[in-house]
């Protein structure tokens, strides 16, 4: 039995592509990689077979296929997003320094639970009990009003 050998890349990575180093196509490439294929072997080395979304195309993201050299595919570093998470005890958010739940993450909040209005108010009241016992010197109103006051009704 043979083990495929791992690449320094995999799918859902975000390649870059110098011209002379793809076929066919012009100018650098910027592939987010959906499928790996095939390798084949050419005089001037090993190629592969990639699937995946261009980036970066004046008509906007589309679907390429190409053929790559594979030791000429750089992997894009994609900074990680900042997480918006409560910096205890604090209650700072780890991501932009705001008062948490800060601006960003009301947003999230309300595009991830926009179907489901009552489990967004029992999440924040269940971190707003967290945060009253770490948060003793603030008012329960303003406690309040900065977990739960700004949810639509």
């Amino acid at each position: 039995m043979t083990t495929r050998p791992e690449f320094p890349f995999r799918v859902g990575d975000v390649v870059e592509l110098a011209e002379q180093h793809y076929c066919y196509g012009l100018g650098t490439l910027t592939l987010r990689i959906v499928e790996i294929g095939r390798r084949e072997r050419h005089s001037d080395g090993v190629w592969i077979h990639l699937r995946g979304v261009e980036l970066g195309h004046p008509s906007g993201p589309r679907q390429r296929r190409v053929l790559a050299k594979l030791d000429a595919i750089r992997v894009r570093p994609v900074p990680a997003p900042a997480a918006h998470v409560p910096r205890r005890p604090s209650w700072q958010c780890a991501g932009c320094g705001d008062p948490w739940p800060c601006p960003d993450r009301r947003r999230r909040l309300l595009a991830e639970y926009a179907d489901n209005a009552a489990a967004v108010s029992v999440y924040l009241g269940m971190q707003l009990v967290d945060a009253a016992s770490e948060l003793r010197h603030q008012p329960a109103e303003a406690l309040h009003a900065r977990f739960l006051g700004w949810l639509p009704r």
